[in-house]
């Protein structure tokens, strides 16, 4: 079997074929990122950022993202109010759908921004989040996709 060097410690289970795969592309499939949670402001407004990746096995446009669902200790987050960056290039979860000239590619991880007026406390906070695409590449019809990844990441 080759190298496995790649694979997280958050993919055990998946199976030996899958993790040899990943292993070999050196690219974990994971939305949620080991980074820590950063409490930040943006343009004066309180919250939280996450890193993600994008899970399709090939870049997507932006308009391919059909939703997110998000959850931190257990707490539903409105995706309404989460804004994706980019390369440098905030977006609105709902202003995704428009965008089919901007592409994400595999290898770029984006930021989540989750607005609130309470900053997450130092130490462990557990995430649940679900990425929701279309693959514009599978011509049998459209269909949506869910990425469900769940983690524990620190606020430091």
């Amino acid at each position: 079997m080759p190298n496995q060097q790649g694979v997280t410690a958050a993919e055990p289970e998946l199976p030996a074929g899958v993790r040899a795969i990943l292993a070999h592309t050196g690219k974990p499939r994971s939305f949620l990122r080991e980074q820590p949670i950063q409490n930040v402001v943006r343009n004066g407004v309180p919250g939280y950022e996450l890193s993600v990746n994008l899970t399709s096995y090939r870049a997507l446009p932006l308009s391919c993202i059909e939703g997110l669902l998000l959850k931190v200790d257990g707490e539903d987050v409105d995706p309404s109010t989460v804004v994706l960056t980019l390369n440098g290039y905030s977006h609105k979860l709902a202003e995704l759908a428009s965008l089919s000239h901007v592409w994400w590619f595999i290898l770029e991880p984006a930021t989540l921004f989750v607005p609130s007026q309470t900053p997450l406390a130092p130490g462990n906070h557990r995430v649940d989040a679900t990425l929701i695409t279309v693959e514009p590449y599978v011509t049998a019809g459209r269909f949506s996709f869910y990425h469900p990844d769940s983690r524990t990441l620190a606020v430091e």
